[in-house]
């Protein structure tokens, strides 16, 4: 277990005699949803520069986006409560391998979760979506909206706003119930609530009061519903900057998404009670949005409560826009929510059913319900991502790679004195370097041809049948390293016929 657990020789060599570069190209298609910072785009619309949501919670600078041409199988994957994704069979998922397991949650802690294809997963296995640990302790904000030349009327605003709860909650309010209308020099932000919201109506009246020193213009009540508009061009340009202006647009900014779990309950509050319902009786809450964006945000943010929810896209018909919806429906859960948003909410009693879902260690743990394969001919993406190697699709976080290995040689005198690897993929792949990059110092090139993959997991004590294509990377990658030391010092290759 030690390469497994405490792996040697990890790096690389800057002046090292032969290096050997092997592995497997993998690609998602490109419609896959992955989640960036702060919203959600289809891979084929990524570019360098771009932040993406990688495994361990943090979001990641894209470096390369790569595209090719693909002819092969592709798998989907449809995971319970978060979606689905498709990708190559060599693309790496991160999950844990508990499809054996009839309570999965009780037996998580003893399983180590790791990097596995498609091919290797099972109906039952359950994927570790990253739940974001972004947190800049941000208290301000600054509205940095300057008077236009020929705005003569509006008020002057607070420059700094304190990133507290009433202002939070008017940020949820406004991607809930909230419109902005801009042109050269004027602008207004309004609120419409339905009938009996009479209580949200006042609370937003005071404190645009009390925040910007701005009081509503003539409240309309109509077709029950009524109407706050408030008129500031400068105010309007900075919600429409952040949040966006049409329904469809709305969404959280970088600044919104970084802010504490704390913070974020209050912006929870005023979205749930805008676009959603909370009913006790029933143990059910339902939010609804037509923006993609901000439905996927929601569910980060519910997630970083600890809050299970499904999440369902639905389409259009009829006079209906496409439109996702987020569903609450365990005690616990509910329970959480409606602490949040103030409402009463009597725990009855809890499910003895073995979990479907939980929260463990900074992730949610889901199990994948269904695996399909189909045949694909088209184009592919892939990212290459800063530091952690992985992005996270709308239901699972994937490896930037396969199982890709780099290893290096320093030789003196026909003699292997140094070897190194880097590796992205699974702890197979790790273990396997480990090992062979061990085995091969102190050998002649003659004697480092001969390791095959046999011996380089036989001397791991054995790998899983499943795992062993590893070993084979593993046996590549010092074959190739040879190669290239044998073709920069143009020696002939002895023994090769007997390599492997």
């Amino acid at each position: 277990m030690e390469h497994f657990q405490d792996p040697h020789n990890v790096g690389e060599i800057k002046d090292a005699d032969g290096v050997g570069t092997v592995g497997n190209p993998t690609c998602l298609t490109p419609k896959n949803l992955i989640i960036t910072n702060p919203g959600v785009e289809a891979i084929k619309d990524l570019g360098v520069g771009d932040k993406v949501l990688g495994h361990d919670g943090k979001y990641h600078v894209i470096n390369k986006v790569f595209s090719r041409q693909y002819t092969g199988n592709v798998y989907r994957l449809r995971v319970h409560n978060l979606g689905e994704f498709e990708l190559t069979d060599e693309h790496h998922i991160f999950a844990k391998k508990l499809s054996s397991f009839p309570h999965k949650h009780k037996a998580s802690s003893r399983v180590v979760a790791d990097w596995y294809s498609p091919i290797e997963l099972s109906i039952g296995d359950v994927v570790l979506y990253p739940i974001s640990l972004e947190n800049q302790g941000r208290k301000h904000v600054k509205l940095n909206q300057e008077k236009p030349k020929f705005d003569y009327k509006s008020f002057d605003l607070p420059n700094v706003i304190k990133l507290e709860k009433d202002f939070l909650k008017i940020i949820g309010f406004y991607l809930s119930e909230g419109y902005v209308r801009v042109d050269a020099c004027k602008g207004t932000v309004g609120f419409c609530f339905g009938k009996g919201e009479e209580e949200f109506e006042r609370y937003i009246v005071d404190k645009f009061d009390e925040i910007f020193q701005l009081a509503p213009g003539i409240i309309r009540r109509e077709n029950n519903s009524i109407h706050i508009p408030f008129y500031s061009a400068r105010l309007a340009r900075f919600f429409a900057k952040n949040f966006g202006k049409g329904a469809a647009e709305k969404q959280l900014p970088d600044w919104v998404i970084k802010l504490s779990p704390r913070q974020q309950k209050h912006i929870i509050y005023g979205l749930w009670h805008g676009d959603g319902y909370l009913n006790e009786k029933k143990s059910v809450a339902k939010f609804v949005t037509i923006s993609r964006v901000l439905a996927f945000q929601t569910r980060q943010l519910l997630f970083r409560q600890k809050i299970d929810c499904s999440f369902l896209t639905s389409a259009a018909y009829g006079i209906h826009k496409k439109h996702y919806s987020i569903y609450v429906k365990k005690q616990e859960s509910l329970k959480r929510l409606a602490d949040i948003l103030d409402l009463p909410f009597q725990l009855k009693s809890l499910s003895k059913s073995p979990k479907k879902n939980w929260f463990e260690d900074g992730y949610y743990c889901s199990p994948i319900w269904k695996i399909t394969k189909r045949p694909y001919k088209g184009k592919v993406y892939n990212l290459e991502v800063e530091e952690s190697h992985s992005y996270t699709t709308e239901a699972a976080s994937v490896h930037n790679c396969g199982d890709v290995m780099k290893l290096y040689l320093k030789i003196e005198d026909g003699i292997i004195k140094d070897a190194k690897f880097k590796t992205f993929g699974c702890g197979a792949a790790i273990a396997t370097s480990s090992m062979v990059t061990d085995m091969v110092k102190g050998k002649t090139i003659e004697e480092a041809q001969k390791i095959s993959n046999k011996a380089v997991a036989e001397a791991l004590e054995g790998l899983p049948p499943i795992k062993m294509h590893c070993s084979v990377l593993a046996e590549d990658a010092l074959k190739a390293a040879i190669d290239d030391y044998l073709k920069k010092s143009k020696q002939p290759q002895n023994n090769k016929d007997n390599a492997g």
